[in-house]
């Protein structure tokens, strides 16, 4: 029997651990590319985290950028 997901949580997420949320069947790296594809698609994210000052070299997402990301894409 299947476990019930976890409902998404907003919160501080590892930028790897995010991709993997968005790419679940995707390896670590394969992830990440896709998503930071998906993220300079849509303007909106690449606008909003650019506000946020988003420093593109952290390892992690700030809460507040997480919320920009989850408006533009949906939840995971």
């Amino acid at each position: 029997m299947l476990e019930p997901e976890e409902p998404f949580r907003l919160r501080v997420y590892g930028k790897s651990e995010l991709a993997r949320l968005y790419f679940p069947n995707s390896r670590p790296a394969t992830a990440m590319r896709n998503f930071q594809r998906w993220i300079n698609h849509c303007p909106s994210i690449v606008q909003g985290l650019s506000e946020l000052n988003h420093d593109k070299h952290r390892k992690y997402y700030l809460k507040p950028e997480v919320e920009v990301i989850i408006r533009g894409l949906g939840e995971p």
